[in-house]
């Protein structure tokens, strides 16, 4: 009987390996048997926020026996109480875990005077909610509870700004001058953002209009062309200028098209140039050709009439030849009829 409660008493007040229960082996940082049931207590622990409270007075009466004042003393206070923080073992039992919850929970609100430690408090309180929400994963009001308390840390940007101006006015009032600020920079920031898209829609609708326009004027030219009509394609042409100016926005986007309308201006001049002098070359070839032909006809006419001039010309002369011939003939028969 003596055997069977010696390892129980053991257990109960040193390292807990075995369920004093039933004695089944517990697992590393067990609050309950996983075989019977039995919420494992650690005597020690019970006494875990006493010990702390104490190794607090013990830090202050440590550093007032070193006679620290002032700065120095609240930062040797606040060095040696973060150790402790930290390192502090976490209890296992459910019950002690809880407490030391709502122990640490209030030094977490933002006040007006916050606790010193406060961010060595914040990192063990993750360390002890971690561990408690695993030692009540089956309890669905414990862990409700748990829940409720991380809420009650969040506070919003309103009361954390309350909070700050009651522990440093100065920091809010250049806060909210910053705010102020902030806020007429966006007021400027919208109405320049206004003005600029009223500018920019009045410019899509000025350049559609001066666009439409030249395109009307660059028809008609090119009709004037194609009809070989050079000198009125190249008035129509003089006018295909872009004309629409931007005034407060869009004015380099406004200079490029302007910059290309006189660029096509100047290639459909060109164009026009070249047609009209091929059209003039063509035209003085063909008044060179109509001349030749009219000269050649004419030379043609005349030499048809000298070769009939020439023909009776030589008839004439064949036939005077021929009266000629006779009348020697009839002078030369008088003569023989003499002798």
């Amino acid at each position: 009987m003596t055997q069977a409660i010696e390892p129980s008493i053991v257990n109960k007040k040193g390292n807990i390996n075995k369920c004093p229960n039933c004695g089944a082996s517990l697992g590393a940082f067990l609050s309950v048997c996983e075989s019977c049931g039995h919420e494992i207590t650690d005597i020690e622990a019970n006494r875990t926020i006493t010990a702390l409270v104490e190794k607090f007075d013990a830090i202050e009466r440590e550093v007032d026996e070193k006679q620290f004042v002032g700065r120095r003393r609240e930062q040797a206070i606040l060095e040696r109480r973060s150790r402790v923080i930290r390192d502090y073992p976490i209890p296992n039992s459910r019950e002690d875990l809880q407490q030391l919850l709502y122990f640490i929970q209030p030094k977490l609100v933002e006040s007006v005077k916050p606790d010193p430690n406060v961010e060595d408090w914040r990192a063990k309180f993750t360390e002890v909610l971690n561990r408690a929400k695993n030692a009540y994963k089956n309890d669905s009001h414990a862990l409700a509870e748990f829940a409720h308390i991380e809420k009650s840390l969040d506070i919003s940007l309103s009361e954390n700004l309350t909070i700050k101006a009651k522990r440093n006015p100065v920091f809010v009032t250049l806060l909210a001058g910053v705010v102020v600020l902030m806020m007429i920079g966006l007021g400027f920031s919208q109405m320049e953002r206004f003005k600029l898209q009223q500018c920019e829609e009045k410019y899509t609708q000025g350049a559609q209009d001066e666009q439409s326009r030249l395109e009307k004027i660059y028809a008609v030219t090119d009709l004037d062309f194609k009809s070989k009509k050079f000198t009125e394609a190249l008035a129509s042409s003089a006018t295909l200028r872009w004309e629409f100016e931007a005034t407060t926005c869009k004015t380099e986007e406004n200079q490029k098209i302007k910059t290309l309308w006189e660029d096509k201006r100047n290639q459909i001049a060109a164009l026009i140039n070249k047609g009209a002098d091929t059209a003039a070359a063509e035209k003085e070839a063909e008044i060179k050709r109509l001349a030749a032909e009219k000269d050649a006809e004419a030379n043609r006419i005349i030499a048809e009439k000298q070769a009939e001039t020439a023909k009776v010309t030589g008839l004439a002369r064949i036939e005077a030849e021929k009266q000629w011939a006779k009348a020697a003939e009839a002078k030369r028969v008088v003569n023989e009829a003499k002798w």
